[in-house]
């Protein structure tokens, strides 16, 4: 009888443990209000193309290409120049989920002047907006190609960043750095889009550099 009733406390207490963990391990979810301000820059992931100048086709590599084979921090820096060049003229700088289906988007600029830089507020754009998945899409910006992260933490704004090496004269080329938003999730189809845009140009190597701007919520 004894034994009975120590095995029932005992089963009770293993019981309670499971139900109070399962209690404290919630899941993630989106709140609002909520805001997300700019953190940083983050390559997701680069790909290199050669293009045969005679039939435009093009394949991707992964062999040595000399400035194109270039290290995650020379790319870096690269787009951290175009971003800062970026930021003085106008950039997101914060997201705001008031309700379930309206944001305000605020726009600023960076102010070099002085002993800090400092991001000074020049627009604020309110907009419906809805999630589809893990895509934010703002019905002001239909453009922009926002993911939020599965635990809500941050939101990844997708940048296309393209090092475009073209013929110049013959055995001449020149590179240079374009950006944009993020146009297509396919590599192929953009590296397609660069060539048939451009019919006037003859490209040998294109380098596309994927890039989130970090949007972490505090």
């Amino acid at each position: 009888m004894f034994v009975n009733k120590v095995l029932t406390l005992a089963l009770y207490g293993i019981l309670m443990s499971v139900l109070l963990s399962c209690a404290k391990e919630q899941s993630p979810t989106f709140i609002v209000p909520s805001t997300y301000r700019f953190n940083s820059p983050n390559l997701d992931s680069k790909h290199i193309y050669v293009i045969d100048t005679i039939s435009k086709s093009f394949r991707k590599v992964t062999d040595t290409l000399g400035s194109f084979n270039r290290a995650n921090n020379e790319i870096a820096d690269s787009f951290n120049r175009i971003i800062q060049h970026e930021f003085l003229t106008s950039l997101l700088k914060s997201i705001t989920f008031n309700t379930s289906d309206q944001a305000s988007l605020v726009f600023g600029r960076l102010d070099t002047v002085g002993i800090k830089d400092n991001i000074i507020e020049t627009k604020t754009v309110n907009t419906k907006y809805f999630l589809s998945g893990n895509q934010v899409i703002f019905d002001a910006y239909p453009d922009y190609y926002i993911n939020i992260n599965n635990s809500f933490l941050e939101l990844n704004f997708c940048q296309e960043f393209t090092l475009r090496s073209y013929k110049i004269a013959p055995g001449e080329s020149e590179k240079k750095y374009f950006k944009t938003l993020c146009t297509d999730a396919l590599p192929n189809t953009i590296i397609s889009n660069i060539i048939t845009s451009n019919p006037g140009i003859t490209y040998d190597t294109i380098s596309l550099e994927y890039v989130n701007y970090i949007y972490s919520r505090y």
